[in-house]
């Protein structure tokens, strides 16, 4: 039996009258039916606000904020979660559909599994025209979960799940660190033991276009991300750390890598002065960058540099020997 407990579903809001009206129906037809669900408009300037204001003159569960002015998708989620009522929190994006039983299911491992913290799912992968294009999942375990973390995020962050309390009692999504506010807090969450899983199903459809957040600051992303790495590997708190300035510099490695590796397509003159770099400061670099060495070099293999992939196969494998 379904616990009867309520989900707060929140979802911030900018410019997204396109795909909009599909997401709020994925949730409205949800066959788990006891959730509110936050839509949170941060100023948009087309259509969205009118097609929030008719879905929630329709239906008592959809709870409407309004920014006074932009500021952006993490502090507009931050504001939803503060007036949430919800024992369970469940992440949605303006452009993006949960299948029917999404809710249900994750609510349902939530009820076997008491000790579960956050939950993510697998995820079909659509086109700005609603086209499959793939598939993504991401590991159920614990260790393989603590692997990924080393590298990026353990879940799928729009099909979250996470309880309530868990989510406030860390404060939310840190504005400070985003658009790598998710990856810093299921690093945070892991860090203090919570549990992390994933269900090997596809319960959402994310779609991928030109307006993606994720595609509009991947250089910023990654910026963050080696933030967050070097937060969560440190003995002090986000606070702590993030007041000291020093602590805040990133490597020339690490800028190298946030500013060619977010270009959409990175030239082979730019990747190899990422790994020049990489041979040159090794000794200096943790062992969380070095998995993106191999990231780097598998470009070569795929665009069928082949010479250039093997020159620096092999001086990775005689670097590892050496270092032993």
């Amino acid at each position: 039996m379904i616990s009867p407990d309520l989900i707060s579903v929140i979802t911030p809001i900018y410019n997204r009258e396109k795909y909009l009206p599909e997401c709020i129906n994925s949730i409205l037809s949800q066959s788990y039916e006891n959730f509110e669900f936050i839509l949170i408009d941060d100023k948009s300037t087309d259509g969205t606000s009118e097609i929030i204001k008719y879905y929630a003159s329709r239906d008592s569960r959809i709870i409407v904020l309004e920014n006074d002015k932009n500021i952006g998708a993490t502090a507009s989620f931050n504001r939803g979660l503060a007036i949430s009522k919800g024992k369970y929190v469940a992440r949605m994006d303006s452009d993006d559909i949960s299948f029917p039983t999404r809710l249900q299911k994750q609510i349902y491992i939530f009820q076997l599994w008491s000790n579960l913290d956050v939950l993510g799912t697998g995820a079909i992968l659509i086109d700005r025209d609603g086209n499959i294009i793939g598939k993504k999942q991401f590991p159920s375990t614990n260790q393989e979960i603590k692997e990924i973390l080393n590298s990026g995020v353990p879940v799928f962050d729009p099909s979250v799940m996470i309880k309530s309390n868990v989510l406030k009692e860390s404060g939310g999504f840190d504005e400070r660190l985003a658009p790598a506010d998710d990856y810093h807090l299921w690093l945070t969450l892991f860090k203090k033991k919570k549990i992390i899983a994933n269900i090997q199903e596809y319960l959402i459809k994310y779609r991928i276009h030109d307006n993606n957040l994720s595609k509009l600051s991947s250089k910023k992303q990654l910026e963050k991300s080696f933030l967050a790495l070097k937060i969560y590997k440190s003995v002090s708190s986000s606070d702590e750390f993030l007041k000291r300035s020093s602590t805040k510099e990133l490597t020339n490695f690490e800028k190298l890598v946030a500013l060619y590796l977010s270009q959409q397509n990175p030239e082979i003159k730019d990747l190899k002065k990422i790994l020049n770099e990489y041979f040159i400061s090794k000794k200096n670099i943790s062992q969380i960058n070095r998995s993106k060495i191999l990231t780097i070099i598998k470009i070569f293999f795929l665009r069928k540099k082949f010479i250039i992939f093997f020159y620096y196969l092999l001086k990775l494998v005689i670097n590892k020997f050496q270092t032993r």
